[in-house]
């Protein structure tokens, strides 16, 4: 959703829009300056999203948006957003070391797979509103809260937290070698 914020499109906007006002006060000219912008702005929104161009997450980006793709967390990004799409969350590189690592993981109207690596000490936090999360454990929230602790997990010892958000959708979490 670049292209929302990007400074080409709204000072085209508004040069076009200073345009229609000069036309119509010196001409009598009247252009639908708004209509057509907002006519081609949805034509280019709709494509975009058939298309599925400039929606891939190529590894470095948090979120997947309207396309399907494998995201490899990072520290650094804290969160991590699968929206009307299908993503898995890979955490199994995540390493905790002298401090806990907390990271934020959301489905909305989505798929997501959440991806653990069996040692890491982790503690996820599972918020479901009209959707699924289901747990390694067996167990699955589909509205409330749920918590769940791998085996290697002590409390006070550095961990790694989990803030999973699921609304209208699907998320399950995966515990890997």
């Amino acid at each position: 959703m670049g292209i929302i914020f990007s400074g080409i499109l709204w000072g085209s906007f508004f040069i076009l829009l200073g345009l229609s006002v000069i036309l119509k006060h010196t001409m009598n000219v009247d252009i639908p300056v708004a209509r057509i912008f907002f006519g081609v702005f949805f034509v280019y929104l709709g494509v975009q999203i058939i298309l599925g161009s400039n929606r891939r997450s190529s590894g470095n980006s948090c979120d997947v948006i309207f396309s399907e793709s494998k995201v490899t967390a990072d520290v650094r990004n804290g969160e991590y957003n699968v929206i009307f799409g299908k993503g898995t969350i890979d955490l199994t590189r995540v390493e905790v070391k002298e401090k806990d690592v907390f990271l934020k993981a959301n489905t909305i109207f989505g798929s997501s797979t959440v991806r653990l690596k069996t040692g890491t000490p982790t503690l996820v936090k599972a918020n479901t509103a009209f959707g699924n999360a289901r747990l390694p454990d067996g167990n699955a929230a589909a509205f409330g809260n749920y918590l769940y602790k791998t085996k290697t997990y002590q409390e006070g010892k550095p961990h790694l937290e989990v803030d999973l958000s699921t609304v209208f959708g699907d998320t399950q979490v995966v515990v890997e070698e």
